[in-house]
């Protein structure tokens, strides 16, 4: 980038870190104004910028309204090849996000689950890639640390199931776990 160009997008308005972004996307030979914005935060710029270097369509997520950590995850559901419009919208979180992604990858749609706190998502993503269907548990108020260990036990063919309280928090059904597993009555 020339100084000239540096001079006009800092009269433009443009941060220096802004600046350096779209330096670097000039200086690899992509079209930069796909970002070149200020709206954009120099971190969002970077995650369109790697996209495009990366040969992707980047117009579904090189939009303000998502912030760089879901831009982030949108990039790497288009780089493995899943369809990222099932969660690329703005009001889902990227924590959300990053599990329909992982959910995807794996041949396995949690849409329907997006009500659900991010931590539950995931071990009923980790559950499914397992074969163990922990809907059961989730219904019943599990949370995301119970249902960590609750899903380890099953995974590990230990009959947790008779000692189960919603009430013992997750180190608790850890202690039951491994006190099965070692035979204690």
């Amino acid at each position: 980038m020339t100084s000239k160009e540096k001079e006009y997008f800092l009269n433009a308005g443009f941060t220096k870190e802004q600046i350096e972004e779209i330096a670097k996307g000039k200086e690899a030979g992509i079209q930069t104004a796909l970002y070149a914005n200020k709206n954009f935060l120099p971190i969002q710029m970077r995650q369109i910028r790697i996209g495009l270097m990366e040969g992707l369509s980047v117009q579904i997520y090189a939009k303000p309204e998502f912030d760089w950590f879901q831009m982030e995850e949108i990039r790497l559901g288009l780089k493995s090849g899943v369809d990222v419009s099932r969660y690329a919208q703005a009001q889902i979180p990227y924590e959300k996000m990053r599990q329909m992604r992982k959910g995807l990858e794996a041949g396995i749609n949690l849409q329907s689950y997006l009500k659900l706190d991010a931590g539950i998502i995931r071990q009923l993503r980790k559950g499914r890639v397992a074969g163990i269907n922990l809907l059961k548990y989730i219904n019943e108020g599990y949370d995301a640390e119970q249902l960590n260990e609750i899903r380890y036990s099953l995974e590990n063919n230990i009959n947790i199931e008779p000692y189960l309280q919603k009430e013992y928090r997750a180190p608790s059904i850890t202690q039951i776990s491994k006190g099965i597993a070692r035979g204690v009555d």
